[in-house]
């Protein structure tokens, strides 16, 4: 019985000394695989975005004027583009901007052909209608063509951003911040078949209304 016994337990020390080394191995996999599983939900936990702090952000709860100037030459072929720029952001700002009231910007823009003065001063406009802050669009590009090619369209818009801050005194603060430059489409320009210069021009006034409006709250822009 003895003899049995010793045999059995001679056997199961071989067989524990063989697999042994294996049974590391299998642990150790089982370690490693868990190491990439929690590099795994580490790289998928990062933020996508990263916020953007606004440019000027004094603007929740003021009263606004939008201001747009543009080149003669400009409305002399887009009559209607101080109108429509103004339009498009102070929809956005009202949507983006907590508690921002953006003065009727017809009333502004009759009160801007009223003086029959070619570039008036963005404090009076801003003074006239009790407006706390003056948003001054100066606008010096605005194409539905392709300069290049007669033949393509591709919407353009440039134009310096001024802030008026007619709350900081007897003396008006003004603010400069960058300056907006909208190309669309972004991949370059397209063909008269299949596009319209209406739709070209929506395309551009988008554009340039999201630059500018982001300057007055924070937003999130994609990393990488």
């Amino acid at each position: 019985m003895s003899n049995g016994t010793g045999g059995f337990w001679s056997r199961w020390r071989r067989a524990a000394r063989w697999s042994a080394p294996w049974i590391g191995l299998g642990l150790l996999g089982v370690w490693c695989s868990g190491c990439q599983l929690i590099q795994a939900a580490a790289y998928f936990a990062q933020p996508e975005t990263e916020k953007i702090a606004p440019e000027f952000s004094r603007l929740p709860g003021k009263q606004v004027v939008i201001y747009v100037w543009a080149e003669p030459e400009i409305l002399w072929n887009y009559g209607k583009l101080r109108l429509d720029v103004s339009a498009h952001l102070g929809s956005y700002l009202t949507r983006h901007v907590k508690d921002v009231k953006v003065v009727d910007v017809l009333q502004v823009e009759r009160y801007i052909e009223q003086q029959r003065i070619a570039d008036l001063d963005p404090v009076q406009v801003g003074r006239h209608f009790k407006a706390d802050v003056v948003i001054y669009l100066s606008v010096h590009k605005f194409s539905t063509r392709d300069p290049d090619m007669a033949h393509f369209y591709r919407g353009r818009i440039s134009s310096s951003v001024h802030v008026y801050d007619l709350t900081a005194g007897e003396e008006p603060e003004r603010i400069v911040l960058q300056d907006v430059s909208v190309a669309v489409p972004e991949h370059g320009p397209v063909g008269l078949e299949n596009t319209t210069a209406a739709q070209i021009r929506q395309m551009a006034y988008d554009a340039f209304t999201v630059e500018v409006g982001r300057k007055f709250h924070e937003w999130e822009r994609p990393i990488g």
